[in-house]
């Protein structure tokens, strides 16, 4: 049995802008409603829940992280100064290749991340309640779908 082609094919241009824009949407609104959240209760920001998470998931290295999150390499250094005047990571030398430094979450900033972790699970399960269980699963499965299939297995925690 062949299936036939849809006699209406949707028009890629006017579902690309509105893809585009939900997401845009989505990002913004995010952004605006755990913002304060996590400054409030956890006392960090976004982009450092993300920085460390995707170093406790395995990018130790700063060309890894790099790569990851798509931030320049001058401006991740000053980035890993910051957490580490914090204590929320440790640097050491590798002990495989000594020109390399090893980037490791500490205790504190494991406590980071659980605090901020409870928020966003929170504020983003409301939101994810709002969907069926059937539409979740296909909402998550497209998105798996459309994202980068080259993604380093150090790079498919849950990142920007």
């Amino acid at each position: 049995m062949t299936d036939s082609p849809d006699p209406h094919p949707p028009d890629l241009k006017a579902a690309a802008m509105r893809f585009m824009t939900s997401i845009w949407r989505l990002h913004r609104d995010l952004g605006h409603e755990l913002g304060p959240l996590l400054a409030e209760g956890a006392h960090t920001d976004p982009r450092t829940y993300f920085l460390l998470n995707t170093i406790r998931d395995g990018a130790h290295y700063p060309k890894t992280l790099s790569e990851c999150l798509g931030i320049p390499p001058n401006l991740l250094s000053r980035l890993l100064t910051d957490l580490h005047s914090q204590a929320l990571i440790t640097r050491q030398v590798d002990t495989q290749d000594s020109r390399r430094v090893r980037l490791t979450v500490t205790t504190e900033g494991q406590a980071l991340l659980d605090r901020a972790e409870a928020i966003m699970h929170d504020r983003l399960g409301a939101r994810l309640k709002q969907l069926s269980p059937a539409e979740l699963s296909v909402l998550l499965t497209a998105l798996d779908r459309l994202s980068s299939p080259e993604t380093p297995p150090t790079c498919t925690g849950p990142h920007p």
